[in-house]
């Protein structure tokens, strides 16, 4: 690159070591910080507080709106819900037809097997075709 007012290639500058930087780098946020800190002592002192009776005063006037604005929204909440129940929105829909499906369970000594059925079945009816004949 050339410097625009005399037509000389600029030159580089020699980069600093990497601990410079770190030590520029703090030394410039300590900076910052100060000027700021110094600044917002500066807004502290300019502050108007309040004295004693008027905060107490604020502070009562802050907590009495605070409950009548509960007490407005718990009528509101309680005015709807009153409307809402009476007009059937909470009461649960009549449950749709459900099929159920059973599992067949373990069966226990006293229940007859499906083998023992088949066998019952099919003696049955062998003993119908022998006394049929």
């Amino acid at each position: 690159m050339a410097d625009s007012k005399t037509n000389k290639p600029a030159k580089k500058k020699a980069s600093k070591g990497g601990s410079n930087r770190f030590a520029a780098y703090f030394k410039r946020m300590g900076k910052g910080l100060s000027a700021f800190f110094a600044g917002m002592k500066a807004e502290i002192k300019r502050i108007m507080w309040p004295d004693r009776k008027r905060l107490i005063q604020s502070t009562a006037t802050v907590l009495a709106i605070i409950v009548i604005a509960g007490a407005i929204l718990f009528a509101v909440d309680s005015l709807l819900g009153g409307v809402l129940s009476a007009v059937g929105f909470y009461t649960p829909a009549a449950p749709a037809e459900t099929t159920t499906t059973t599992v067949a369970a373990e069966t226990s000594a006293t229940e007859p097997t499906v083998a023992q059925v088949a066998e019952t079945t099919a003696a049955a009816a062998a003993s119908e075709t022998t006394a049929a004949n």
